[in-house]
């Protein structure tokens, strides 16, 4: 009987030790996807001092987080 809990315990932890290694992997799999929904916007003429404004959708389709570190005008 002592035979047939170690070995159950043994299984039991290698089940597990392979688990955490599936999900180790997994995760390293995952990446961010950037999707923005108007990537360019033309302002046409725009006066010296005047103040113009659009807002860009940006939405992660991935599955790590994204992070946007700069923007820059085209």
């Amino acid at each position: 009987m002592m035979r047939f809990v170690r070995g159950m315990l043994l299984g039991w932890l290698a089940l597990m030790v392979v688990a955490g290694f599936t999900q180790a992997a997994e995760e390293q799999k995952a990446v961010p996807a950037v999707e923005i929904e108007e990537p360019t916007y033309d302002f046409s003429q725009v006066s010296q001092g005047e103040v113009v404004k659009h807002d860009f959708r940006v939405f992660n389709r991935g599955d790590a987080p994204l992070e946007i570190k700069s923007v820059k005008p085209g």
